[in-house]
């Protein structure tokens, strides 16, 4: 039990892949860390939409190891943050949370949100918020319904019964086809389930360990860990692995007697398909959402968007197409949903487009693949100013450095130099090596490796200052 009274917290769950945004979003670069629906990053507005009621200090985000270390590196630094080195889905994400907090003597209300939806009518959200907390502190299980707009067979629903701003929670309908969503929604009193929570980290810690056993020994294991002196990351880094894969729903709240349902009354999307960018995003009088270099005549309701080409479109209608350096997508609007069969097929297909794209961001800066052919790969590497690559060293591949603008620090196996613009030098197969930019301008340099093998996972790291193994 807590040592004294805390205030509400937010867990916000970024660990999704949003394959269904594909080009754009890719396994490394998902839609939560993309400005899709403004400027801002979709998990950065879901942060500030809280501030009126749960500060940025009282934010714990909850991000795979992968994309916290690299794509989301620099929007996650500022916040408390579990990097999951595995996928769990969100009962092992919402448990472990909460047990942080109670290890720590705390029990707070826990606002737990996905990092990738849209809000709108902010008002009205605070206000829900308010309610679904009161109903927390009073140790309910509060959740967020939303009603429905259409028969919606890609969201689950809930019913409820009785009436007033908090309702019992009477059953769940995972995902129906069309005529049992029409039905449930001609009963009324019936809702989406819109992922989003509000209760007391002891509450459902406790829920946890009556419905979802399966769990409670790594949560154990994690705790023991705790106590014994080792950091919480750590001991759930080390433990996650053994805990089962489901969701919070499906694993607690709808085996629970304790559900209650806070009707929503603000603007809601899921940004779960480029459909649903484009209802939401702004709109010429055409109904055309164009984005980047593009160049639309004669178009009617579709969304075009260009990340690094000119892209036209002539004589179209309700159509969605994505451009991005490596990737071109071209779909009906109302087949959007379907881009995940993309995804399967580029993956089976062992294309690296699903995964990442051609310029990808680290702690320390970013590279672009500019060539990649068998035996060799060319890069353009940008290291920001202070940036320090791990000391590591490679089985497969040597590298070659040439210096375009700033200084580069350079340390090969021991020994350290300086090269500046026009400069270069070599790193041999398995030497091990250093860059870092002790200046304050950008660090620019082309890379040349050549080996038998030149993916990514070809590296031993010695020393990281960004805590990555």
């Amino acid at each position: 039990m807590p040592d004294r009274p805390t205030p509400p917290h937010a867990v916000i769950l970024a660990g999704g892949s949003g394959t269904r945004l594909w080009p754009l979003s890719r396994l490394q670069s998902p839609k939560q860390f993309l400005p899709l629906a403004g400027d801002e990053t979709l998990i950065e507005a879901t942060i500030s939409r809280l501030a009126p009621l749960i500060p940025a200090s009282q934010v714990l985000i909850v991000a795979s190891a992968e994309t916290g270390s690299g794509e989301g590196y620099h929007l996650l630094e500022p916040y408390d943050r579990l990097l999951e080195p595995v996928a769990r889905n969100t009962a092992p994400a919402v448990a472990v949370s909460a047990l942080k907090f109670t290890l720590a003597g705390l029990d707070p209300v826990l606002v737990v949100l996905p990092a990738d939806h849209l809000v709108t009518g902010l008002e009205d959200f605070h206000r829900n918020l308010r309610t679904a907390i009161a109903a927390a502190e009073s140790g309910k299980l509060a959740l967020f319904g939303l009603p429905p707009v259409r028969p919606e067979t890609g969201f689950g629903y809930i019913v409820a019964e009785g009436s007033g701003d908090v309702r019992r929670a009477r059953s769940f309908h995972e995902k129906p086809d069309a005529s049992v969503a029409k039905g449930l929604i001609a009963a009324g009193n019936c809702y989406w389930n819109s992922g989003m929570f509000a209760w007391r980290a002891s509450v459902i810690l406790a829920e946890v360990r009556r419905h979802l056993p399966s769990l409670v020994p790594v949560l154990d294991a994690i705790a023991a860990d705790v106590r014994a002196g080792r950091g919480f990351q750590e001991a759930m880094a080390a433990h996650l692995a053994d805990a089962p894969s489901i969701s919070i729903d499906k694993g607690v709240l709808e085996k629970s007697d304790n559900v209650w349902l806070v009707p929503a009354s603000f603007g809601w999307s899921d940004i779960g398909s480029w459909a649903s960018v484009l209802e939401v995003a702004a709109r010429d009088a055409s109904g055309n959402a164009v984005q980047g270099s593009v160049i639309a005549i004669d178009c009617k309701d579709s969304l075009v968007r260009s990340e690094s080409r000119l892209v036209a479109a002539l004589g179209v209608e309700n159509l969605v197409i994505v451009e991005t350096a490596d990737a071109v997508l071209v779909a009906r609007a109302d087949q959007s949903q379907r881009v995940r069969e993309i995804v399967e097929r580029v993956s089976a297909a062992s294309g690296k487009e699903h995964l990442t794209h051609v310029t990808v961001t680290r702690p320390w800066g970013k590279y672009t693949v500019l060539e990649e052919r068998p035996g060799y790969k060319l890069k353009r590497i940008e290291v920001r100013p202070g940036g320090r690559l791990s000391l590591q060293s490679h089985a497969r591949r040597s590298e070659h450095w040439v210096v375009v603008s700033g200084v580069a620090t350079v340390t090969i196996d021991g020994e350290e130099r300086s090269l500046v613009r026009d400069e270069s030098t070599r790193v041999a197969l398995g030497a091990r090596h250093r860059l870092e930019n002790r200046g304050d301008t950008p660090l620019q340099l082309i890379e040349v490796q050549v080996g038998d093998y030149v993916e990514e996972d070809d590296v031993q790291r010695y020393d990281d200052v960004y805590g990555r193994s």
